[in-house]
């Protein structure tokens, strides 16, 4: 079973256009009325499956094709056991793949989002809170950003100075904060000064440098992860434009965003950045 269509190129003039379909979003709810209610905020943006058992979900997981998949679970099934255990078998079989826990509020719920967090979910979305609308597509956007920022440490961290690490996690967190070395510093509680110092003794790029290849990473993952455009994601990550994400990924990797898609993503720039930082130790 093939759920989503594969990636459409069309002609354009002499040129090829690249569509990629619209993002899926594969879930797991009881309630025919949330599900209704989140299908219809979502028409025209974004497709929906919904599967009837929790055991199906992880196999039309695995046969879901091309584009942007996030996963919305609610954290009970329909005789009120939980569900937090298919979590952990989500994550190992599609570690690109958004997980949204579809929850309640209120204080008798507490105990399921904790657990829900504890597994690992990438987000939450509450009914009746922010389940319509642009607040479930922030939502939504949220959760892939918070899903690219776990494949990005995970990538980057290894290579980088201990010493930068509370750096980079916040820059590749907050992507769309990190922009400037005084708001960074600001929100680490240090002065931008001790942020260089601390790039100096690391033997690492001045911190400016490492914010922009923090972003970049970033944007690298969603391009490979989401199947989206350089646009979008330049878009999403609030670069000036996509002019902007173009040339910054030439200037910082010499290849171009669509060179970085195809050669393997987050990984090509971890290995540019580990050549800048071989070449600052010098």
């Amino acid at each position: 079973m093939q759920i989503v269509q594969d990636w459409e190129f069309g002609l354009s003039g002499n040129a090829m256009t690249f569509n990629p379909p619209l993002p899926l979003v594969l879930g797991y709810l009881p309630s025919e009325k949330e599900r209704a209610r989140i299908t219809g905020a979502l028409r025209g943006w974004a497709r929906t499956h919904w599967v009837e058992t929790l055991a199906e979900l992880p196999g039309t997981l695995r046969h879901a094709r091309g584009g942007t998949v996030t996963i919305v679970l609610s954290p009970r099934d329909h005789d009120g056991r939980e569900t937090v255990g298919v979590v952990p078998d989500l994550l190992g079989g599609a570690p690109c793949v958004a997980i949204v826990a579809h929850c309640r509020t209120g204080v008798e719920h507490a105990a399921d989002i904790r657990r829900m967090a504890e597994a690992g979910v990438h987000e939450f979305l509450f009914a009746g809170v922010d389940d319509n609308g642009v607040a479930l597509r922030g939502v939504l956007a949220s959760a892939q950003r918070a899903c690219a920022a776990v494949a990005v440490l995970g990538t980057l961290l290894p290579v980088l100075p201990a010493e930068l690490h509370r750096l980079a996690e916040y820059c590749v967190t907050h992507p769309t904060q990190a922009r400037s070395v005084a708001g960074v510093a600001a929100t680490l509680g240090v002065h931008r000064k001790t942020l260089l110092n601390h790039c100096v003794r690391a033997g690492a790029p001045p911190p400016a440098e490492l914010i922009n290849w923090c972003r970049l990473m970033v944007a690298a993952q969603l391009l490979t992860a989401t199947g989206q455009t350089v646009e979008w994601v330049a878009l999403e990550l609030e670069f000036p434009s996509d002019t902007a994400l173009r040339n910054s990924m030439k200037r910082y990797t010499g290849l171009r965003a669509t060179d970085v898609r195809r050669q393997g993503g987050v990984r090509v720039v971890v290995q540019a950045f580990q050549r800048r930082l071989n070449g600052a130790a010098r």
